[in-house]
């Protein structure tokens, strides 16, 4: 058997072995990051924001797309499993400044699978003189199939939602600081995230918003 055909009966038997539309879903891009794509969106106010990818850098040694929305910053990257970011905090003894994370980790899995669930967890001790600051950080994921979704003038297809919950926790001399940033994404084959709700709780004081898609490069527009 030629190598040709070996590789073909191997694509084949692995789409037999995985759950259905999983191959479809492969070949579609959910998160699309290709430098001058952008995204434009309403929030619930009324208020236009938007999303491009700005350009690429080198983080750790790999390639980092520039990703804001509206005035955030995120840094992503392309893995073999899905989506990662960069993911950096720091605080303060006096005016110095305590790195407590500063790595590549998973954010997003691709493909897509109704159900799939994931924990990221990362935690990380620092002691500077007598003083010990400890950090515990999880990425929660889940994803479920959300079908046919109308989105202003739109029905975009094969829907999926991803709910992100980032949770971080900081214990130092001065105390213990909690934040929690929960997202809900709705995402569309080779379009992106379509419909975006945020809720961050921090310290006590809990800010939501959401917003969904009006116009993108990726409609053609």
């Amino acid at each position: 058997m030629s190598a040709k055909h070996a590789l073909f009966v191997a694509f084949i038997l692995l789409s037999c072995s995985l759950p259905f539309g999983v191959i479809d879903r492969a070949l579609s891009d959910y998160f699309p990051l290709e430098t001058g794509n952008y995204w434009n969106y309403v929030t619930q106010d009324g208020d236009t924001i938007s999303a491009r990818i700005e350009g690429d850098t080198v983080i750790l040694g790999d390639t980092a797309f520039i990703y804001t929305f509206g005035s955030d910053l995120y840094y992503f990257f392309k893995a073999d499993n899905g989506i990662d970011r960069y993911y950096y905090f720091v605080t303060y003894r006096g005016g110095d400044k305590v790195v407590l994370e500063k790595r590549i980790g998973s954010y997003l899995s691709l493909p897509l699978i109704d159900g799939y669930a994931r924990t990221d967890s990362f935690s990380n001790t620092v002691v500077v003189v007598n003083d010990t600051f400890q950090c515990f950080h999880t990425v929660d994921l889940r994803i479920s199939l959300v079908g046919d979704l109308s989105v202003g003038d739109r029905t975009f297809h094969e829907v999926y939602s991803a709910e992100i919950t980032d949770s971080r926790r900081v214990d130092s001399p001065l105390g213990t600081s909690a934040s929690e940033r929960h997202e809900v994404l709705c995402l569309a084959p080779d379009v992106g995230i379509i419909r975006k709700q945020e809720v961050l709780a921090e310290n006590g004081d809990t800010v939501a918003y959401s917003a969904e898609l009006i116009g993108s490069n990726l409609l053609g527009e």
